[in-house]
């Protein structure tokens, strides 16, 4: 409940930010790193209208260098292009040192120029106010003196105060704005400060902490105490010692973090209330008097140093006032100090941002040395240095002039070997295939290192994630069941009271962006053999398939977890109101003025309740607050609870009948005491009769009439007691509801961030680009592509898809249909179709127009693990067939045999995974 109210927080933290920095915009260039039409990213620049992040500077140097603050996002950088070169010649790599050598000069000079620019300026400027201040003096101190009399003084010094009264105003409006964007900020990062602390912080130090805890108790569980020689125990222990010293480093290092970006955090609060303290303009209405103070004082001063001429100490007070005690007033001055801290700012961030990356420097290393120590060291060769014998001195001429021989003819040879060379590349592409197929190795050309099977469940399980979540959304969205889905989400449940008035899905005033789905099978899939390539075991020559287990559910979770967050926020600002005109009920006028029986019998307590009675006779309004044993509950004010819903508030209060019930309003007596101190009762009739005086306990005056006087005021001898009550208020509802779902990455940041944390990152990250085909474009790059396409076009890549395979999702919080696992391809009624394989027509469905067609042990040349040949069987729908063909004939691979009856065609393919059991898979697998 506490995060959760830290969450509002800062939601309406930020909400109160936007509607501020609205008047304090500016147009920025804001650089965007985007995918094109095929994949491929770039980084484009637009103009947008932004938060200032700097108030500018006096000076044109200065102007030109903060234009730096008008340029945000993904800025284009040379040093950063530069860094991502990965040459592999030794020419290239002596280009990438020269071109940091000349980008490092360059960067240095031109910076070093820059500061040498701002200092001169900043210089310039000073002499500059110092000699106008001079002149202004000069001046003042003219006119005063050939002023005539007071007259002219005067009108002087109102003149003067006139325009310190506008500079003033104009300074002061211009000030509030700013104080109020600085108030804005403060308050945003008060609400984030605390709920990183409260969210992040806290529970990740408590984590790391514990930890270190549990990894060095299980590094002293697990160590083997052995007082002899036995080197295995030995090289065990010291494995042991390594693992656990690296994960201590990485924990620390965790933690390290986590303290250094609170330091900055608290850092740059105490910096950002410095800056609304000194932005305050104080009250507009004070500064009319303050102008009129200030200069009647200068002036006063003025006329005494003017009518003094002579005084010597005067004019040197007067002086020294000017040179030293002004321009130090004006150096601690409120709009000096808001300048120096606006500086600290800008350095704050920039000290930031030198740290993020020297950690991000300190991260990496760890990350290479995460299984560093499971390496084994291999021994240096001694260079042992012997005289070369004769033989040796004959090859290394022989080298030479070998060396020089062909430089001299490659320029010959060049024009005829580039055919040789392709004919020799064509034949190891052959005997590399040929190779791989009868050896098993299942890493050739880099395809997939995985079976058909575990490649689709995993699509299947992460499309199954997406799938609920949005249900669960679709949840949220119906205005049945919206509190069950919120509670799915985390919600409490008695935190939901009121249904919301309006539900705001998607991009709204408090979640200002679209929600998006982010998400591509094929990178899915390269990334799963990614991150499960065994690069040790690869050196080796042994190259193992991933399955698809409970691991890769917890993976698949993980990334999905990392990308997408539904947020939520219930704005309930429902409240009780007062009627104009009050409801009675017993007493009232809007019945027939009975009261309603109640057991004499009543309690008190001091819990949520205060009194509780058990009425006899009751109507409908208060019979819904009685609980299952039939009783009222009160507290102090006489007003119902709800015993059903811990005790709320309900609109309705008991009458204090020491009134009389007609006129309960007008708080017409209904007991009294004459001046003999005689009680006297009212009865119903309206006549007066004397009556013992019941009372009340101290200042708690009870509200029921007793038993006594119930009879005689009713005439009837059963009733026990009485009571009424009214409707004073009701709930005015005003409730809102605003949810969305958050990428918080992309799928490509998710990914990326995942094998680049693992051992062999470098090697990791090229694996998966190769196989999603950004090595060389290729988009197919990767795929098994072992059946052909049924689809005249040359790949069934080159046609839309309809539905994919897995679990529907056409967009969030929109209605998707459950599991298909198969594909529905966009093709014109009436498209040939061709066999993928030599097989036959084993079903014919003319009703629903679907064909199946059979082939056994079809040969997937990718695998040679497991079993190469598996039965297959693949179901086309919205097909009929052709040039009679019928049930049970055999057609050969590539032969046309039926056609689409529909714009789009649908393909399912279900194979026999080695043997046990039948299962289907992504038909784009596997098609051509």
């Amino acid at each position: 409940m506490n995060l959760h109210r830290k969450e509002n927080n800062l939601r309406r933290a930020q909400a109160r930010f936007d509607r501020v920095s609205r008047r304090s915009k500016q147009f920025q260039i804001n650089f965007r790193r985007e995918a094109n039409s095929r994949g491929r990213f770039h980084t484009r620049a637009y103009i947008v209208r932004g938060e200032k992040t700097h108030h500018g500077g006096r000076g044109i140097v200065h102007k030109f260098a903060n234009a730096k603050y008008r340029i945000r996002g993904d800025k284009p950088s040379v040093t950063r292009t530069i860094k991502s070169w990965q040459p592999q010649t030794s020419q290239g790599k002596l280009f990438k040192v020269n071109a940091r050598t000349v980008n490092f000069a360059v960067h240095d000079v031109a910076q070093t120029a820059v500061d040498t620019a701002l200092a001169a300026e900043t210089g310039g400027i000073k002499t500059a106010d110092i000699a106008q201040r001079e002149v202004r003096n000069k001046l003042k101190q003219k006119y005063t003196r050939e002023a005539v009399d007071d007259y002219h003084r005067g009108v002087y010094l109102m003149g003067r105060t006139a325009i310190d009264a506008v500079k003033g105003t104009h300074d002061h409006l211009k000030t509030k704005k700013q104080y109020k964007l600085e108030k804005a900020k403060l308050q945003l990062k008060k609400a984030d400060n605390k709920l990183y602390k409260a969210k992040t912080q806290k529970p990740k130090m408590a984590a790391t902490k514990a930890d270190l805890k549990k990894a060095k108790a299980e590094y002293k569980a697990r160590i083997v105490k052995d007082k002899g020689n036995n080197k295995f125990r030995k090289a065990l222990n010291k494995r042991r010692s390594q693992a656990y010293k690296q994960t201590k480093r990485e924990l620390k290092f965790e933690r390290k973090q986590l303290k250094t970006e609170q330091q900055f955090r608290v850092k740059e609060l105490h910096n950002q209330e410095k800056i609304s303290r000194n932005s305050h303009p104080g009250l507009l209405a004070l500064k009319p008097v303050s102008y009129s103070v200030k200069r009647m004082r200068a002036s006063a001063w003025q006329k005494a140093v003017n009518e003094d001429q002579d005084n010597d100490a005067l004019h040197a007070i007067d002086s020294a006032k000017r040179r030293i005690a002004e321009p130090i007033k004006d150096k601690v001055s409120k709009p000096q100090r808001l300048q120096r801290e606006e500086k600290k700012r800008d350095r704050l961030s920039d000290e930031k941002s030198k740290s993020n990356k020297k950690l991000n420097r300190q991260e990496n290393k760890l990350n290479e040395k995460h299984d560093k120590y499971k390496q084994k060291k291999k021994r240096k060769p001694q260079n042992k240095k012997t005289k070369k014998t004769v033989a040796e001195r004959f090859k290394s001429a022989f080298k030479f002039v070998k060396n020089i021989y062909e430089k001299e003819v490659k320029k010959f040879f060049a024009a005829i070997a580039v055919p040789i060379l392709i004919i020799f590349l064509v034949f190891a592409f052959i005997i590399m295939i040929f190779s791989s197929i009868v050896s098993g190795g299942g890493f050739t050309l880099g395809t997939y290192a995985a079976q058909d099977y575990d490649l689709s469940e995993a699509e299947k399980y992460y499309t199954e994630l997406v799938y609920n979540l949005n249900q669960k959304i679709l949840k949220v969205s119906d205005t049945s069941d919206w509190k069950k889905g919120l509670v799915d989400f985390g919600a409490k449940k008695k935190d939901l009271k009121d249904d919301p008035d309006n539900w705001y899905w998607g991009k709204s005033p408090v979640y200002d962006w679209d929600p998006v789905y982010d998400f591509d099978c094929y990178r899915l899939w390269s990334f799963l053999c990614a991150y499960y390539y065994d690069f040790d075991a690869a050196d080796n020559g042994d190259i193992k398939y991933w399955k698809f287990k409970s691991d890769t559910k917890d993976l698949l979770e993980d990334i999905f977890n990392a990308e997408y967050e539904f947020v939520y926020w219930y704005d309930n600002k429902s409240r009780w109101e007062e009627l104009d005109n009050y409801v009675y009920f017993g007493g009232g006028s809007s019945n027939d003025g009975s009261y309603y029986y109640c057991e004499k019998s009543a309690s008190k307590s001091s819990g949520s309740w205060t009194y509780k009675f058990k009425p006899t006779s009751y109507t409908s309004e208060l019979g819904q607050y009685l609980d299952g044993d039939g009783y009222c509950y009160l507290n102090r004010s006489y007003r119902v609870l709800n015993p059903n819903d811990d005790y709320a508030l309900t609109g309705y209060y008991v009458l204090d009948n020491r009134y009389f019930a007609d006129n309960a309003h007008t708080k017409e007596p209904f007991y009294w005491v004459d001046s003999d101190g005689k009680f006297f009762f009212k009865n119903h009739d309206g006549n007066t009769q004397y009556r013992s005086f019941y009372g009340w306990e101290n200042d708690d005056a009870w509200f029921m009439i007793t038993e006594t006087d119930a009879r005689a005021w009713t005439g009837d001898s059963n009733c026990s007691a009485l009571y009424g009550y009214v409707q004073k208020q009701y709930w005015k509802t005003e409730c809102n509801l605003y949810y969305n779902v958050k990428q918080k990455k992309t799928f490509d940041e998710v990914i990326e961030d995942k094998l680049k944390s693992m051992s062999h990152k470098t090697e990791r990250w090229q694996y998966y680009n190769l196989l999603v085909g950004n090595e060389d474009g290729n988009t197919l790059y990767g795929n098994h592509q072992t059946l052909y396409n049924l689809l005249p076009e040359p790949s069934i890549r080159d046609y839309s898809l309809k539905r994919e395979f897995g679990y529907e999702m056409t967009g969030w919080n929109e209605e998707n249909d459950g599991l298909y696992q198969g594909i529905k391809v966009y093709a014109d009624s009436g498209t040939k179709l061709k066999m993928p394989f030599s097989g036959k027509i084993t079903d014919v469905d003319t009703d629903d127009n679907k064909i199946t067609i059979r082939k056994d042990d079809v040969q997937y040349w990718y695998d040679g693990n497991g079993g190469t040949k598996r039965d297959t069987e693949v179901t086309i729908a919205n097909a009929v067939l052709i040039n009679d063909y019928e049930k049970g004939d055999s057609i050969k691979e590539g032969k046309e045999f039926a056609k689409t009856t529909a714009g789009n065609v649908n393909f399912h393919i279900y194979i026999d995974t080695d043997g046990y059991g039948w299962d289907y898979i992504d038909p784009r697998l596997v098609l051509y």
